[in-house]
């Protein structure tokens, strides 16, 4: 068994050539993680192939090449990586987990371990973790997540092959994973469950005294529109915000929950709605409607407030309601009322959306906001289609891998 690639570019090749091998369904993994996925109602096809689309645009050489040279320590990174051979067993305790068995050969005890807990509210949520911990030389062990079981397992399959010494072992329980005294933590959930999780990791063994934990506590974005974006085509608008609010069904901290414009929702709903219709007819979700959004959606429409049904969700004009599951709040508002929202909502906020072109986007970065930490601008186009080297809650995963 060889010892993992000690420069940066060969990690690279091999960390794409593994992501290109599942895309192209080899050992027909691929085709039977996506079916299971699918049947078993964990998500609809639509969004699982809109993520396959995703990852086929954004894993590239070049891309990860530049996530490490904006790091900064792409000249460092093989220096947490021994060279050596040696012989390592795994075992398969059975589907959906890879259970590292016996002591980690003299180089992997070496390097650094990476857990990696994946959250599955979005399908192979825990992509960029992965490929971030591949990408640092550090040796990956995952906890997958019971919603999403089947993707994850086949892809790291396939990099196990490439990268035999940098896969330890993952499992859908953190009880079935070796006792490996991570020395960093990565995961994502509710700011008031961190110190739990902290705590489960280190009973179990997972962790020690000394172990670094990046949790990511995001829960929504929000959208800072203009009167010029309305003016320049109202219809491609709101498609854009439909895609930000359904795509995965709202489930992710990117997703759409706050729009801020200077027109009322009544004035653009029409225009939402037809856009709505469209996308629902495309992507048909999952369920129609919780029970709690038709709570909320009675007690709106009884207390005089704006509210109209997006999909399986509604929007309003009632503020209050902001962070509520599957309810979007539109505020006719301006600057002032974005600063005020990021502050409030500060760690709960993920990005701030605009609907231009670079020229706009580089005005309102250097304006007025850019000294406002909580609010990270990006374009309303990418939303849902980030690129690999994104930075969940600001922080780029990466260089916090090799700094930590």
């Amino acid at each position: 068994m060889s010892a993992p690639p000690v420069h940066i570019s060969e990690r690279i090749a091999r960390i794409c050539d593994g992501v290109d091998a599942w895309l192209n369904n080899e050992d027909g993994i691929l085709d039977t993680t996506v079916d299971r996925t699918a049947t078993e109602g964990l998500f609809p096809r639509h969004d699982v192939m809109h993520m396959l689309k995703q990852v086929s645009v954004t894993v590239t050489p070049k891309a990860l090449q530049d996530w490490a040279d904006r790091a900064g320590k792409a000249d460092r990174a093989g220096k947490a990586v021994q060279a050596g051979k040696a012989d390592r067993a795994d075992i398969t305790d059975r589907a959906g987990s890879e259970i590292s068995s016996g002591s980690a050969p003299a180089q992997s005890r070496q390097m650094p371990k990476v857990l990696c807990l994946h959250a599955g509210n979005l399908p192979l949520v825990g992509l960029q973790d992965i490929i971030a911990t591949l990408l640092s030389g550090a040796v990956y062990y995952g906890k997958l997540s019971r919603r999403d079981p089947w993707l994850a397992d086949g892809l790291l399959r396939l990099l196990r092959k490439r990268l035999p010494d940098q896969l330890g072992g993952w499992a859908s329980r953190l009880e079935e994973l070796d006792k490996v005294g991570a020395d960093k933590v990565l995961f994502a959930g509710a700011e008031s469950s961190v110190e739990e999780v902290k705590q489960r990791i280190h009973e179990l063994g997972l962790a020690s005294a000394q172990t670094h934990f990046l949790p990511r506590t995001a829960r929504f974005s929000m959208a800072w529109l203009d009167e010029e974006d309305f003016r320049s085509d109202s219809v491609r608008l709101s498609k854009r915000l439909i895609e930000a609010m359904l795509r995965y069904e709202g489930r992710g901290c990117r997703s759409l929950a706050v729009v801020v414009a200077p027109r009322s929702l009544s004035e653009v709903a029409g225009y939402l709605a037809d856009a709505a219709e469209v996308f629902v007819r495309r992507n048909r979700p999952s369920h129609y409607r919780k029970p709690g959004v038709s709570y909320w959606r009675s007690y709106l429409k009884s207390t005089g407030k704006e509210v109209y049904d997006i999909g399986s969700q509604i929007i309003t004009d009632d503020y209050e309601l902001i962070g509520r599951e599957d309810v979007i709040c539109w505020l006719t508002g301006d600057e002032k009322d974005v600063v005020r929202l990021a502050r409030q909502y500060g760690p709960q906020l993920q990005q701030v959306y605009v609907y231009a072109g670079r020229e706009t986007l580089s005005r309102k970065v250097t304006g007025s906001l850019s000294d406002v930490p909580e609010i990270r601008l990006e374009p309303l186009s990418g939303a849902q289609s980030p690129s690999i080297d994104w930075r969940p809650d600001g922080i780029d995963v990466l260089a916090w891998l090799w700094d930590a």
